[in-house]
């Protein structure tokens, strides 16, 4: 499972990372014609966020090859929700609702869940 683990890992921060880095570009633009898309698929960093974006992909196959579909995908996305949560907060000041916030914790609830599930089925 600790293999599964760091793939799952390397698949979050590789899509949050990517994911932020668009959103950084995307300050101040409305992308509203060709040329202004053009620009940003041209740019740099915009290339480089969709190539981290390329690399969480390729860690969440080979995550999704070490163990069971059921355990995975709800782990990787909850972890994956987590962390954006925190890139939002920390980069962007993203402010949580209360209700967003009861929604992080039963999603770390369910990561712990399914983990302590899956340790005593092993």
């Amino acid at each position: 499972m600790s293999k599964t683990i760091l793939y799952i890992l390397l698949y979050a921060a590789f899509n949050v990372s990517g994911a932020a880095l668009i959103k950084w570009q995307l300050k101040g633009k409305s992308l509203e014609t060709i040329g202004e898309w053009l620009k940003l698929m041209l740019n740099l960093p915009f290339v480089a966020a969709f190539m981290l974006i390329v690399f969480s992909a390729l860690a969440f196959f080979k995550a999704l090859s070490t163990n069971n579909f059921s355990l995975i995908i709800p782990i990787a996305t909850g972890i994956n929700f987590i962390l954006t949560i925190a890139v939002g907060y920390y980069l962007f000041q993203d402010r949580l609702s209360m209700l967003s916030f009861v929604g992080f914790i039963l999603i770390i609830t369910g990561i712990i869940v399914l983990s302590i599930n899956n340790q005593a089925h092993a």
